[in-house]
């Protein structure tokens, strides 16, 4: 009598898996809304989705949404689930996300030199600020996706 033995694995929590859409299509919607100097800024923020604004010809930001959502929202579920199978701690994941968001906007301000006249070629802070949220959550995702496999890899 020879039986496959196997373990029953508990259930992930649903957590990443709607967090990391909802943090996209909030900041696609925001991006849309402030989407910098002919867009760009929603571009850089959209860029798990944007690559479906080619399949589309639309040169208003507003007309990006769609398609954006339509390409990004699938693939960020996918790597919310990701997260939850390896069952990545949430304030591991915000703290990453805060310093990634720090960085990132750091770094998209310091093209211009001066915090003038950078706000002056976007338009304003704020889209900076959800553009870097955006990227902020794309690096906190892959650090933790990155610490999650390493973690699991000692086992």
């Amino acid at each position: 009598m020879t039986e496959i033995l196997t373990l029953s694995r508990p259930q992930a929590r649903p957590t990443y898996q709607w967090l990391l859409p909802l943090v996209f299509a909030a900041g696609c919607g925001l991006g849309a809304v402030w989407p910098g100097h002919g867009g760009h800024l929603f571009g850089i923020g959209g860029l798990a989705g944007v690559w479906a604004c080619f399949l589309v010809a639309s040169e208003d930001p507003a007309g990006w949404l769609l398609p954006t959502m339509l390409g990004g929202l699938p693939l960020l579920w996918f790597f919310g689930r990701l997260l939850d199978r390896l069952r990545t701690d949430l304030r591991i994941w915000l703290g990453a996300m805060v310093v990634c968001a720090a960085v990132a906007g750091y770094l998209l301000l310091q093209g211009y030199g001066d915090l003038e006249r950078a706000i002056e070629h976007h338009g304003s802070f704020f889209a900076y600020c959800v553009c870097a949220v955006q990227l902020g959550a794309y690096g906190a995702t892959l650090l933790s996706l990155v610490l999650g496999a390493s973690r699991g890899a000692d086992r």
